[in-house]
């Protein structure tokens, strides 16, 4: 296990993934953070603040955990991207004919796939860490600049940042798996990434329309309540859960598919 986990982080480890992934994603992360500091309006009233709020008033990014304001509207963002980098990884195999050496190599199929999502989950901690620093270390300039009250993010800084970053790591990391389930099973990334995308931006958004009930118990509205910190109609824990069912359910589909489909077809 430890040589296949080994030789997967050789191959992602690459510069499309680093400059691609971890690079987009922070550079998303400051654009949005520029965004979110300087429309904050004047208003006293803060609704939440702290990790994963998504466009706040001025009292909001001054509360405690104010510098992750950000990090919650990075989160989908950052969910697109490494639900791509997922698909990328496993649908690449089949393309260049790579999966017919590994699993020669490999004949436990479950276990090589194992390796590959061990090896991608590592990217992905890696990548949402430079990514919520990314935000933070933004947050006091932009503060500073747009004259926000920066002394109440000293109240339980390190408790805010790990919960924070506990919050956008884990929808991430689904995002991830529902990427590799949907590129071992189509085998083709840019159908993969297509679905993907369609499928937050487009079928959820349908689904609202006719059972607006639903959609928070969905994946997009539940990995975006953990994100949140939890919403008025989904509280934290009951999406952490379903966010943790979800994400167990796309990697148990993948390496069941994985195991049993022929790979010479």
């Amino acid at each position: 296990m430890i040589r296949i986990v080994r030789s997967e982080l050789i191959r992602i480890w690459r510069p499309s993934f680093r400059y691609g992934g971890i690079g987009l994603m922070a550079g998303f992360g400051v654009l949005i953070s520029i965004f979110i500091f300087t429309s904050a309006d004047d208003s006293t009233e803060a609704v939440r603040a702290g990790p994963g709020a998504g466009f706040a008033s001025a009292a909001e990014i001054s509360a405690p955990g104010g510098f992750l304001t950000a990090l919650g509207t990075t989160s989908q963002i950052a969910g697109l991207v490494l639900l791509s980098l997922w698909a990328i990884a496993a649908a690449s195999d089949y393309d260049s004919g790579l999966i017919r050496v590994l699993v020669q190599a490999s004949p436990n199929r479950v276990k090589l796939l194992t390796g590959k999502i061990v090896a991608l989950v590592g990217f992905t901690v890696l990548a949402t860490a430079a990514t919520t620093l990314t935000i933070v270390l933004a947050a006091r300039p932009l503060a500073r600049l747009e004259g926000s009250d920066t002394e109440p993010w000293k109240t339980d800084f390190l408790t805010e940042l790990l919960g924070g970053y506990f919050n956008f790591m884990i929808p991430a990391l689904v995002w991830g798996v529902i990427g590799l389930l949907i590129a071992v099973w189509t085998r083709s990334p840019g159908i993969a990434i297509a679905a993907g995308i369609g499928y937050l931006l487009v079928v959820e958004n349908l689904i609202a329309i006719v059972a607006d009930d639903i959609t928070d118990f969905l994946p997009g509205g539940t990995l975006g309540a953990v994100a949140d910190g939890g919403t008025p109609d989904l509280a934290w824990g009951a999406a952490l859960a379903l966010t943790l069912l979800y994400g167990t359910a796309a990697a148990m589909a993948a390496l069941l598919i994985f195991r049993n489909r022929d790979i010479t077809s």
